[in-house]
């Protein structure tokens, strides 16, 4: 992750979406949170996007909704419209 996290900073005015089929560790989470000082960071969960193909929901609204909990309330990592 913090690899990944190295590229963006470099780039200005660059978002970052990581999407994991395992899940983020809680340091992965706590990098993210903190880097959202300075990018906008989302994390996804690929279980997330299966379920919202599943119900055939809108992807294209989904990825706005993610960066908006990302802004405004510092959590990359919200798992939208999930049971889990």
């Amino acid at each position: 992750m913090s690899r990944h996290l190295v590229r963006v900073y470099g780039r200005s005015e660059v978002r970052a979406l990581f999407i994991s089929a395992s899940g983020f560790t809680g340091p992965a989470i706590e990098e993210s949170e903190r880097a959202l000082n300075q990018r906008v960071i989302v994390l996804g969960e690929l279980r997330e996007l299966v379920l919202l193909l599943e119900r055939q929901g809108d992807v294209a609204a989904w990825l706005p909704e993610k960066v908006r909990f990302a802004q405004l309330e510092r959590r990359p990592l919200a798992l939208l419209g999930s049971d889990f």
